[in-house]
């Protein structure tokens, strides 16, 4: 059914319910229910998800039924990861993956390692997220190429953010090429976004915009506002680091407002905080200051725990950019201690850069450590030299 266009996919879906009903069939009632609750949360309504979900896990139990109340308990936590509940969503998505072990269902236990990868994810939980993907993909003999092409770039996604540059380019690219010619638009775009977001990192500004223009052209019609979302806040990444300010801030705007308009959280997070970043190249550090608070406000409310130590190294960069020589040392070190507590190797490395310019006209020898504490990361993780020295000016 996930080759079927959205709507199609819903109404056959109800259809059978309905029928299952009429025919007291409980077994396919439960079953389509599970059903009806992926596509409630894929279309952005995980509310409605998570009733066909507990109305699935309530006949399945009733049955006697281990792998339709494993489904259903790990739907459960998959609408609750679109909702950013993400202690919650990690709870459920492991109880499930439990009663499918105990049933003898290695399909939906892999599956579910996928979930729990992204609650890991943002949780911040880098390294923890980075093995449950690998451990997904050892397994993917049990689930479909859908699957399997999502746990790639959610990996991808994990070792960019740990600065594994060079491995996520490693897992992504040939998913990213084959992506051209087969399989889901979905699934290759979200590739593709990944590809570009390592190579913004890697000073790569105008291969990267190529590839998220293409990752966006192959979303734009799915109807799946929290990808586009995603990859539109690449695209304005891109545009920022070309230079483009005036561009990243109309891409950027048109990002947020479909992030907010999905309900999806991360995006949300994550395109205030690009705005944020946009501002202030601009100059506008009273908006910057003011869309980095809002990052920080919902990342620390959603336990998005990169999206909270990139806030306040922005937050810590518009005060050093103000003389506010207190306030971005205690901003600085807050987001390095997030940084290093989650492995986000990036941002750590950018901090310190954040720090030695706030430190540069008070205490010359510790600018110049943090200095060279960022340039041994970034070195480290694969980033031309010219890239980060262009970053330290």
């Amino acid at each position: 059914m996930l080759r079927l266009p959205r709507a199609a996919w819903q109404a056959t879906t109800q259809t059978a319910l309905d029928a299952a009903t009429a025919e007291d069939n409980l077994f396919g009632q439960a079953a389509m229910h599970i059903s009806l609750g992926l596509i409630q949360a894929d279309q952005g309504d995980p509310d409605q998800a998570l009733e066909h979900h507990a109305r699935a896990r309530d006949i399945s139990r009733q049955l006697g039924w281990a792998t339709g109340e494993a489904a259903a308990i790990g739907g459960q936590g998959q609408a609750e990861w679109y909702m950013a509940r993400l202690h919650s969503a990690h709870e459920h998505v492991t109880t499930g993956m439990r009663i499918a072990r105990e049933a003898g269902n290695p399909y939906l236990e892999t599956l579910g390692l996928m979930v729990t990868g992204l609650a890991c994810r943002d949780l911040g939980r880098l390294h923890e997220a980075a093995e449950q993907f690998e451990l997904a993909i050892s397994r993917s003999k049990w689930i479909s190429w859908w699957d399997d092409s999502l746990a790639l770039e959610n990996l991808g996604w994990v070792y960019w953010e740990l600065g594994r540059l060079a491995d996520g380019l490693d897992v992504l690219a040939p998913k990213g090429v084959a992506g051209e010619t087969d399989g889901s638009r979905n699934a290759r775009a979200t590739v593709l976004n990944a590809v570009a977001k390592i190579n913004i990192t890697l000073g790569r500004h105008d291969e990267a915009l190529e590839q998220a223009m293409r990752a966006l052209a192959r979303a734009q019609d799915t109807g799946r506002l929290w990808i586009q979302a995603s990859i539109l806040n690449t695209v304005a990444a891109a545009h920022r680091e070309l230079t483009h300010f005036n561009r990243a801030m109309r891409v950027g705007s048109q990002a947020l407002a479909l992030a907010r308009e999905s309900r999806y959280a991360r995006p949300e997070a994550d395109g205030l905080l690009g705005l944020s970043l946009t501002l202030k190249k601009l100059g506008r550090n009273d908006e910057a200051r003011t869309h980095a608070e809002q990052a920080l406000a919902l990342a620390r409310a959603r336990s998005f725990r990169v999206v909270e130590g990139q806030a306040l190294t922005t937050l810590c960069d518009i005060a050093a950019s103000e003389q506010a020589h207190t306030k971005a040392v205690e901003l600085g070190h807050e987001a390095l201690t997030i940084h290093r507590e989650t492995g986000h190797r990036p941002g750590e490395a950018h901090t310190l850069l954040t720090l030695a310019h706030a430190h540069q006209k008070t205490d010359q020898a510790a600018a110049e450590l943090m200095r060279r504490q960022a340039w041994d990361i970034f070195s480290d993780i694969g980033v031309p030299a010219n890239e980060y020295e262009d970053h330290d000016q």
